[in-house]
């Protein structure tokens, strides 16, 4: 009886500092501008998009050269791989 009491008053204060944060911050949250890159690890492979160049480059390890690149087109359209230079 006493470690269920124990639980359910956990449980009340977890839900009241909940909804006193939801309360008291209410500013609006802004989606970060697409002008920051955005990398990905795929095992060994590391890739980088940039949405304002609207391409994706393949590095072969962190630190690497570029090995090839993606253009990001229209959606559905064909997207050519070019070597980096």
């Amino acid at each position: 009886m006493k470690r269920s009491l124990i639980i359910f008053l956990q449980a009340l204060i977890l839900v009241l500092a909940f909804a006193a944060g939801s309360l008291w911050n209410r500013r609006a949250v802004h989606a970060q501008a697409d002008t920051a890159p955005v990398a990905y690890a795929f095992g060994h492979n590391l890739s980088v998009y940039y949405p304002v160049e609207k391409k994706l480059y393949v590095y072969t390890e962190l630190g690497g050269n570029c090995v090839y690149s993606y253009s990001l087109g229209t959606p559905g359209g064909p997207i050519p791989r070019e070597n980096c230079k």
